[in-house]
């Protein structure tokens, strides 16, 4: 298994973090949780409904949880809120390297009726606690993402926070991944894309 200390060697992770910092990171890390929570229901309630509720909670999820979550962690670092067009090609990475995550929700959820639900229930929570962790380190590294490969920095948050039990979420690990978002705090794009790099160079 992937220690955290193989991580932090590779990206220069500084432990003696700035409180700024770390109150930074505990604000995003409650909000991503509280959405994640709430998405969760909102899934099930759709799961409920049968095929036609699940398409409508899957066609809004983007507008009442995805897009304001990404805003309320970049507002934290002080970035500019984006709409849901100029987040479009960030969802488009999302959604490509979460695939696996997605066709779990929709097609497990949609064929069983009743364990469907609990499938929408515990997908959601994975699913929004990714698409937040990719937003923080984003949002934490600076404002513009444009010479960024979302991909990457999508899989190295999935391989950071494994779900090996489909039908069991585990929380993301609070230190772990703070340790992550801090060591790219305010990095030059060059400086910031090698980091992850080399990140996902460990899990090879």
């Amino acid at each position: 298994m992937i220690s955290t200390k193989d991580i932090s060697e590779v990206i220069n992770m500084n432990t003696n973090v700035e409180t700024k910092q770390e109150l930074i990171y505990r604000d995003a890390y409650k909000k991503i949780e509280k959405k994640a929570n709430s998405n969760a229901i909102f899934q099930g309630i759709g799961g409920i409904a049968g095929v036609f509720g699940k398409a409508v909670v899957d066609a809004a999820v983007l507008i009442t949880h995805y897009e304001p979550l990404i805003n309320d962690i970049r507002k934290l670092y002080g970035r500019s809120s984006l709409s849901i067009k100029e987040l479009s090609p960030v969802f488009g990475s999302l959604f490509k390297e979460l695939l696996v995550d997605i066709a779990m929700d929709k097609l497990v959820g949609a064929a069983i009726p009743v364990a469907g639900v609990y499938v929408n229930f515990i997908s959601a929570r994975i699913l929004t606690w990714r698409i937040g962790l990719v937003a923080l380190i984003l949002s934490a590294r600076g404002e513009d993402f444009s010479r960024i490969n979302v991909v990457d920095v999508t899989k190295l948050v999935r391989l950071l926070t494994p779900q090996p039990n489909k039908l069991k979420f585990t929380k993301p690990d609070y230190g772990t991944i703070k340790k992550v978002v801090c060591s790219v705090s305010d990095n030059e794009t060059d400086v910031f894309v090698d980091k992850i790099q080399a990140a996902l160079k460990v899990f090879e």
